[in-house]
């Protein structure tokens, strides 16, 4: 969970690099996969994990979302 969370972060900061630089189609890669992998984090908190990205939106939309 703290590899994936430190991860996350490390995407971030890329992200805003790449914001401040004016790459903005980058940045917002580098953002989605900073949200994915900080989501990837929370669900390993739990025990989950799914190696497509399919499975972890619908398990977060279905835990998270729908339940408020």
């Amino acid at each position: 969970m703290q590899y994936r969370l430190d991860m996350a972060k490390e995407r971030l900061y890329s992200s805003k690099i790449l914001f401040d630089a004016g790459s903005y189609k980058d940045s917002i890669g580098r953002s989605y996969y900073a949200m994915f992998t900080a989501v990837r984090a929370l669900l390993a908190m739990e025990g989950q994990d799914f190696s497509k990205h399919s499975g972890v939106i619908a398990y977060f939309q279905k835990e998270y979302i729908k339940t408020e």
